[in-house]
């Protein structure tokens, strides 16, 4: 599959999410995502735009019992993503460098794992290199095709991704182009997006109050 996505920081989440609800997009589910990224044994994934990560998601079940106070609360997800009232799925993924110099877009593969953290015992005794874990809440709106992600990252603040899915190449520019519209629709542009993925800006974070891990 491709990715097809673009992602921005947000200082007006609420409105954001009262647009997408407006324009006929669903909530799917509110989740906590735990991301483990890994670092290359023969090549630095940095350097080459990949990326290898184990993804543990704590799944809410009862997002149809939510009021739309409840989904439009700031504190939705924390409050509601608790070990007695959620499902735990993990998987591990690869993306491939970014295809174009406007979005993210990249070629993805992912599977599903039984235990996460196994998988990344697994990887480390590979030799690969784990680095601080990517926390954030996220809630998944869907209409028709497209995926809006709200985003809570821990150590960030809010954002918003818009995802699209294809098989094929030439459906690439198209997937995008709905994209931009969506943008449009929501108040931003192109402009307004950042290539630079969670991970990085952590790290970016970390370097400069002195955090130290092994690579």
């Amino acid at each position: 599959m491709i990715e097809v996505e673009v992602k921005l920081a947000l200082t007006d989440s609420k409105r954001v999410e009262q647009k997408l609800r407006k324009d006929g997009f669903v909530l799917q589910k509110i989740v906590r995502e735990t991301d483990t990224y890994f670092n290359g044994v023969d090549r630095d994934f940095r350097k080459t735009d990949e990326a290898l990560r184990v993804r543990k998601t704590e799944v809410l079940k009862n997002v149809t019992d939510l009021s739309e106070t409840d989904i439009l609360s700031e504190h939705s997800t924390e409050q509601s993503v608790t070990e007695n009232d959620s499902q735990i799925q993990s998987f591990v993924t690869y993306k491939g460098p970014k295809l174009e110099e406007t979005s993210m877009t990249r070629k993805e593969l992912e599977i599903p794992i039984e235990d996460d953290a196994a998988m990344s015992g697994l990887l480390v005794a590979l030799g690969y290199h784990p680095v601080p874990s990517v926390i954030k809440c996220r809630k998944y709106y869907v209409l028709d095709h497209m995926t809006a992600c709200l985003d809570s990252v821990e150590g960030l603040g809010e954002y918003l991704e818009l995802e699209i899915l294809v098989e094929q190449e030439e459906d690439r520019q198209q997937a995008l182009q709905q994209i931009e519209e969506r943008l449009l629709s929501l108040g931003y542009s192109m402009q307004d997006t950042t290539r630079i993925s969670y991970l990085s800006m952590l790290e970016k974070i970390w370097e400069k109050n002195g955090v130290t891990y092994h690579e």
